[in-house]
């Protein structure tokens, strides 16, 4: 498969977490053909849900693994540059806004899971931070309108 756009910046450790969900969708793809193929062998394919069901499955999973794949070569894992002073990705930020204390990891644009505190570059706050110092304040846009934060520390 031919990569498609330029480079994506991610951490090592999203670049890993990449490489273990494609070995595990691989090894789900591969019990998904076993019942596509029983579900076939089962006669009439017009009303053989089983089968429908199966092949549907099979290519949402197959897009996904298309996606990780081409993330994967494309990937530009980042390098920590010793600097810890400066919002980088791989930095570990916290932030005070008008509801208190927030920490995060600044990530790549792929990673961003702010359930687990990965915030995206891509992001409105992780754009804001990044080649930010501790004590600088950003903007950013929420669909509630303009916030600002003040960075309280970067690790």
């Amino acid at each position: 498969m031919k990569e498609r756009g330029s480079p994506i910046p991610m951490t090592a450790s999203g670049f890993e977490a990449l490489k273990a969900e494609l070995a595990e969708l691989r090894a789900r793809r591969a019990g998904l053909v076993g019942e596509v193929a029983t579900a076939r062998s089962q006669g009439d394919l017009s009303e053989n849900f089983a089968y429908h069901d199966a092949r549907q499955q099979l290519g949402m999973l197959d897009g996904r693994i298309q996606t990780i794949e081409n993330n994967l070569k494309r990937a530009q894992v980042v390098e920590e540059t010793g600097t810890k002073d400066i919002v980088r990705i791989g930095s570990r930020v916290t932030v005070r806004d008008e509801f208190g204390d927030s920490s995060y990891e600044i990530v790549g644009p792929t990673e961003g899971n702010m359930a687990r505190g990965l915030i995206s570059v891509a992001s409105p706050l992780g754009s804001a931070l990044l080649d930010r110092r501790k004590g600088d304040i950003v903007t950013f846009k929420t669909p509630g309108g303009e916030r600002q934060a003040t960075v309280i520390s970067v690790s």
